[in-house]
């Protein structure tokens, strides 16, 4: 389509677009009408009766789109302004998104400064060239014909067949002949068009009411629209104009609108498919139900009250942005894929999520989220929602949060893992792995429960016994085709799955703790073709399921069976019970775990586990994780993992396909030490240095090195990403403390891992670049000192005699800390 703007120089209207839905204030002579004037008879109007145009104005205002003034006339003659004209487009297409403007001649205390901010978010208005509105001017039927053309995306000609064709100016003529071929804007009996006369109040209703006719459907009557027995094309798009409606069967292929006259009131949609967007301006507590419906792109914003949305059956959801307060609910069978809490979200608005949810986005700041039950897979909490709080209840999982601003997560909901990327984080029940973000100094800490804690140090709050089959799995995850942390990856040469003898009531870590109690697991990464081996110290049902099922609810987990999501078997206490993961998944995924539900209906912690690709599929790394240990254990190890069982072509020469480089940015890569250790854990390679490499680490796997258990496929090279561990301090006269407390005049010995950094005595809530530890030193605060490269397990001091008493760390960029509460002697 042609652009209009460099036509409209001399000083007309720029018209373009669509948007979104509008609020039209009433006019002096009160005709544009708004939601509360809704009625359900015809209105009649005494000036308007045998008028041309009487049905399209009255079909209209029982819309509630145009009405009478006090004297319950219309003034059908009257000329239409240019506010007024923009106010009836907005309540007709139902635009409501507004933009900034900066006219000169429209101030916020004007009934349309909303509508021509809203005019121009949809792009159909702009202004004259001195800045200018012109909000009482009237509109010329080529305006206008251009306003409906650049609305509809109408093609003309540029050519008429009008007799006054040389009147209508050149930057109007392709939107006339559009909109004249599509008989919106029709000429005179005489055959002229009279392009520039201004458009009366009778002809404004008619241009609109012809054009929403090729935009789309109303739907104004409470009633219910559809075949009841085959599926229908609604070309264009659709607006529900009361509560009460229900749509059936029915494939829109434009956008679908609720309006805010619904009110409060209910809409149902049944086996609706919308392609465009689905707009949610109206609706109560009550709600919005979506059964057994597509949608791609969902829309929330209504303004006065709270709507609530409700997802059953099959119903699939694509995305939907929630601009105001709502509740969102998903029922099991239902999917939606993305819902994003938008930065439109006014502070202290509650959102109410209920149900199982792909992925979830924060934007918005200070809002108050509301999870009573169902699962997150993946919380992405953006940073511009500080001062937001998350409440969960204990029927309630987050998979995986990201948590890039200070958030408080409340409740006694299951975290499986959070990442901490920024500095005023708040849990008040720790999550089961705690993970420092790549966008905070290595000492940031996090308030768990009340308590200030490293997020480094951060540990669940029960664990369970040891795992018979041993091997190490904690640890941030790099490295190219994935980022899946495998646990307890077992003991083998070559994969296989055979235990050992565990400790009857103990087997591979099942624990029975009283009030709550553990599975163990023969091994935690099982071909799809075969069966994971399950113990519980209770008897009941043992399931395996993905990992977004929630276990804690009996009607969610009867469903997810029925959809082959998950499946169970009885299981009788410390009884090797098999459970074929083959029944829920037909290739390689992390994202599934094991649990049992004892005979009471409580659910037991759970297990994840790997499922993996069976015989015949081509090898693939997933990627490398490496576990860089405890605060009393820094011994690493680094685990590159596959889709499939594998063995080594040759165990022999295994470790001579593997590579290192440390202490460069680049890689330099050189053959493993004499000390290295190498071996195959079930579907990977486990690397543990005989010496922890250090800060700067890539890892090299060569060609043909391993291969799948028949032989069939050998690995392809794989390189890693650069990866870092962190400096480790320890305090020499405390080894086994990561913080002490001790009176002013303490000296403060301590020795790191590795040498080369620079180390500060500050404290414990200074945080930012090395600028500001370093004020913090020259103004008296603290101290720094650097080691030496050749400094690593050397005795350092911090004297602490000329220090305040209060709460000190010693850190340094790139390490963990080490906490220090100096006293009053």
């Amino acid at each position: 389509m042609k652009k209009w703007g460099s036509l409209f120089l001399s000083g007309v209207l720029l018209f373009s677009g669509m948007a979104t839905s509008v609020q039209a204030e009433v006019t002096k002579d009160g005709w544009i009408g708004n939601e509360s004037s809704l009625k359900t008879a015809q209105q009649s109007f005494k000036d308007v009766e045998g008028n041309w145009a009487q049905e399209v104005i009255e079909k209209w205002a029982d819309r509630g789109i145009v009405q009478g003034n006090e004297r319950n006339t219309f003034l059908p003659k009257g000329e239409v302004t240019r506010a007024e004209w923009v106010a009836m487009i907005n309540r007709i297409f139902q635009y409501e998104e507004v933009s900034n403007t900066t006219f000169s001649d429209v101030t916020s205390s004007g009934w349309y400064a909303q509508d021509i901010a809203k005019g121009v978010q949809a792009g159909y208005i702009r202004g004259y060239a001195d800045h200018s509105f012109r909000p009482t001017g009237s509109v010329t039927r080529q305006e206008a014909a251009a306003t409906i053309s650049r609305i509809l995306q109408l093609q003309g000609s540029g050519e008429s067949n009008f007799a006054d064709d040389k009147d209508i100016q050149s930057w109007s003529k392709e939107a006339v002949s559009g909109a004249a071929d599509k008989k919106i804007i029709v000429g005179y009996s005489n055959g002229n068009f009279m392009p520039n006369k201004a458009i009366t109040r009778a002809e404004a209703v008619q241009i609109l009411d012809r054009a929403f006719s090729t935009y789309g459907s109303w739907y104004g009557q409470e009633g219910t629209y559809g075949s009841t027995e085959k599926r229908e094309e609604i070309s264009g798009s659709v607006v529900i104009g009361t509560s009460g409606v229900t749509l059936q069967n029915m494939n829109i292929t434009g956008d679908l609108i609720i309006s805010k006259a619904v009110g409060d009131g209910d809409v149902f949609l049944k086996n609706v498919t919308v392609q465009g967007k689905t707009y949610v301006y109206g609706g109560g507590e009550n709600s919005v139900h979506l059964e057994d419906s597509v949608l791609l792109t969902v829309i929330v914003n209504k303004q006065d009250g709270t709507v609530r949305l409700v997802a059953t059956g099959k119903t699939k959801v694509q995305e939907i942005t929630v601009q105001t307060a709502a509740n969102i609910e998903s029922d099991m069978g239902a999917k939606i894929d993305k819902l994003t809490l938008s930065e439109a979200l006014p502070e202290k608005s509650r959102v109410y999520l209920k149900g199982n949810f792909e992925t979830v986005n924060v934007v918005a700041k200070s809002i108050n989220i509301q999870i009573p039950s169902g699962t997150i897979n993946q919380l992405n909490v953006d940073d511009s929602a500080s001062g937001t709080t998350v409440q969960t209840n204990q029927e309630a999982k987050i998979i995986s949060a990201i948590l890039n601003a200070a958030v408080r997560m409340l409740g006694t909901g299951t975290i499986e893992q959070a990442t901490v990327n920024a500095v005023g984080v708040t849990m008040e029940t720790a999550p089961n792995k705690v993970n420092l973000g790549e966008s905070v100094p290595a000492d940031t800490t996090v308030q768990i429960g009340g308590t200030s804690k490293p997020v480094t140090s951060v540990t669940p709050p029960v664990t369970p016994a040891p795992s018979a089959s041993g091997g190490s799995s904690s640890g941030s995850s790099e490295g190219s085709g994935g980022s899946t942390t495998p646990v307890n990856p077992g003991t083998g040469n070559g994969g296989g799955t055979t235990p050992t003898t565990p400790l009857p009531g103990n087997e591979y870590g099942s624990y029975e703790g009283g009030s709550y109690y553990f599975v163990g697991v023969e091994s935690d990464a099982i071909p799809v073709t075969d069966a994971v081996y399950i113990y519980s110290p209770r008897s009941g049902y043992a399931y395996v399921s993905k990992s977004s099922i929630n276990e804690n609810d009996p009607v969610l987990l009867e469903e997810a069976i029925r959809q082959k999501v998950a499946y169970r078997v009885k299981i009788e206490a410390n009884t090797r019970t098999a459970l074929p993961v083959g029944e829920i998944a037909t290739e390689f995924s992390s994202y599934f775990k094991v649990f049992a539900v004892d005979n009471e209906n409580r659910a037991s912690y759970i297990k994840n586990i790997m499922i993996l690709d069976g015989p015949g599929k081509e090898l693939k790394s997933q990627g490398m994780i490496l576990s860089s240990g405890g605060w009393l254990n820094d011994h690493e190890s680094y685990f590159i993992y596959f889709n499939t069982l594998i063995k080594a072509i040759d165990l022999n020469t295994l470790k001579n396909s593997i590579e290192i480089s440390t202490g460069t940015e680049q890689p330099n890569y050189r053959p493993l030490g004499d000390g290295d250790r190498v071996e195959i854990v079930n579907n990977g390679i486990v690397i543990t240095p005989q010496h922890n490499y250090g800060k700067a680490t890539y890892i090299r796997l060569n060609a043909d090195a391993v291969e799948t258990l028949d032989g069939l496929f050998k690995n392809k090279v794989y390189a890693s990403t650069q990866y870092r561990t962190f400096t480790r301090p320890e305090f020499i006269d405390y080894p086994d403390k990561w913080e002490i407390a001790v009176p002013v005049g303490t000296v403060i010995k301590f020795k790191a891992n590795y040498g080369g950094d620079t180390f500060y005595f500050v404290y414990k809530d200074t945080f930012g670049t090395e600028s500001d530890y370093d004020k913090e030193v020259t103004d008296g605060h603290g101290y720094k000192l650097d080691i030496p490269m050749d400094g690593a397990d050397m005795t350092f001091e911090f004297d602490t005699k000329d220090l305040q008493p209060g709460e000190y760390k010693v850190t340094a960029f790139g390490s963990m800390s080490l906490y220090v509460k100096l006293t009053e002697n």
